[in-house]
C-alpha cells in the first residue's frame, strides 16, 4: 500500500485496497463499468492514524469466501487502532467469530482498546 501526506493531520491517503487502485469493481458484479464501492471510484482512500493491516480479510479488502467488500475495513484493507490495545476476548486476537464472520466485538481488527488500570 502507498502512502502519501496529506493536508489534513493525522489522515493518510492509500491506494484502495478493493480494487487496487483501479476505480472499478475488481469482479464487476454489475458491470464491467461499475465503479468501486470502498472508493467510490477514486483509487484512493483516506485513513486516520495510526492504522494496521485489517485481521479480517488479510489487508485485501475483500470479504473472505466472498466477492464482497470487507465488513470489517468496508474494503479499504486497514483499520484504525487507538492506543492501548488488548487481544479481544470473543476472537482471542484472530478478527473472526468462527463462523467465517469478522468478529462484531472488535470489528475485526482482533484488539479492542484496554480498560485502565484502578488505582
Amino acid at each position: 500500500m502507498t502512502q502519501k501526506a496529506t493536508a489534513v493531520e493525522g489522515w493518510v491517503e492509500l491506494t484502495c485496497a478493493f480494487c487496487q487502485g483501479r476505480g472499478r469493481d475488481p469482479f464487476g458484479l454489475l458491470s464491467a463499468l461499475s465503479t468501486c464501492g470502498a472508493c467510490r471510484g477514486a483509487g484512493k482512500v483516506q485513513v486516520k492514524e495510526p492504522h494496521t493491516p485489517c485481521r479480517a480479510c488479510g489487508g485485501s479488502g475483500i470479504q473472505p469466501f466472498t466477492r464482497l467488500t470487507c465488513l470489517g475495513c468496508d474494503g479499504k484493507g486497514v483499520q484504525t487502532i487507538q492506543e492501548p490495545t488488548e487481544a479481544c476476548p470473543v476472537c482471542k486476537g484472530t478478527g473472526f467469530d468462527g463462523l467465517h464472520l469478522y468478529c462484531l466485538r472488535c470489528h475485526g481488527a482482533g484488539v479492542i482498546i484496554a480498560k485502565a488500570a484502578d488505582s
